[in-house]
């Protein structure tokens, strides 16, 4: 169960939310059949009537953002020359997987980075055009410093735009930048109060990132951290060389297995009271956003 804590009283407003969650059994396998009559959410202590719920059949905004670094000369040519696959390569190659066996029907837009977030692609249920943008991104020979925060920040509110239920970020990266690294607090609390579910996948090898980052093992830890506050996941590319399809698979998976639940919260100001979300099947665990977003 979990357990989320949030502001104090103030004149009160009742609304309909919707929160995404995923429930493992004792065995830590995803739980694929759950009933509503399992489920409870608890606003402040009290029950509230579960209005809706929906696993894979409801509508899906995907944010595919991709650091520009990935793409640049100067990483191709390091990484060639340690006879690596390239950032750029590897990238594309997840995203195309996913695009073909899963999202092609979906809403999806495409998104780059460095100092600043681009959207190279508004929303487009076509696979193939999606596709093409992916090809087409580009990055300098000697790319200026990523940012992630100021990237994840406009994302963020581009899908707090979208009617969609539930909305998925896959950030496709090389590490997590030394600036960023800084602001995990602040970028925890934007990730939390978001109806957004942020997927992390780290093309960096494990011998370091070409540029001046964090190292690896700080970078995987602060990715991991980050998304945990999404229910969502960092992957990294070095523990799957190249089985590319085996990652991709993993990403799907976790996606897949998420319940969206509706209720009508109760909200003081802008923020709602603690939520209790608990499944009454043996052993079970449950993992979703410590925090719930506020009415519009």
């Amino acid at each position: 169960m979990l357990i989320l804590c949030l502001g104090g009283l103030q004149p009160r407003q009742r609304g309909p939310v919707y929160v995404t969650a995923s429930f493992v059994d004792k065995n830590n396998l995803f739980i694929e059949n759950l009933s509503n009559d399992e489920v409870q959410v608890l606003e402040n202590g009290q029950v509230r009537r579960i209005e809706f719920m929906a696993r894979d059949e409801i509508p899906v905004v995907y944010g595919l953002i991709f650091e520009r670094a990935l793409f640049s000369e100067l990483q191709a040519d390091d990484r060639s020359r340690y006879g690596r696959v390239s950032g750029s390569t590897s990238a594309r190659e997840i995203a195309y997987q996913l695009i073909d066996k899963y999202l092609g029907r979906q809403a999806m837009w495409v998104g780059a980075y460095d100092q600043g977030l681009e959207v190279v692609l508004d929303v487009s249920f076509d696979g193939s055009k999606v596709k093409e943008t992916i090809q087409q991104l580009q990055g300098l020979r000697r790319p200026p410093q990523s940012l992630l925060h100021g990237a994840l920040l406009s994302a963020v509110t581009k899908m707090n735009d979208r009617p969609e239920k539930r909305r998925v970020l896959l950030v496709f990266l090389d590490v997590l930048d030394v600036d960023s690294g800084g602001k995990i607090k602040s970028l925890k609390s934007l990730l939390s109060a978001s109806n957004v579910e942020v997927f992390f996948v780290s093309l960096a090898s494990a011998l370091g990132s070409t540029r001046s980052a964090l190292h690896p093992q700080m970078s995987q830890a602060g990715l991991k951290e980050l998304a945990t506050a999404t229910a969502g996941d960092a992957l990294f590319a070095t523990y799957y060389r190249e089985h590319s399809e085996d990652l991709t698979q993993k990403i799907y998976n976790q996606i897949r297995t998420f319940y969206t639940f509706g209720f009508q919260a109760e909200f003081t100001g802008e923020k709602p009271g603690s939520l209790l979300v608990k499944c009454t099947r043996a052993g079970s665990k449950v993992r979703h956003h410590p925090a719930v977003p506020a009415l519009p």
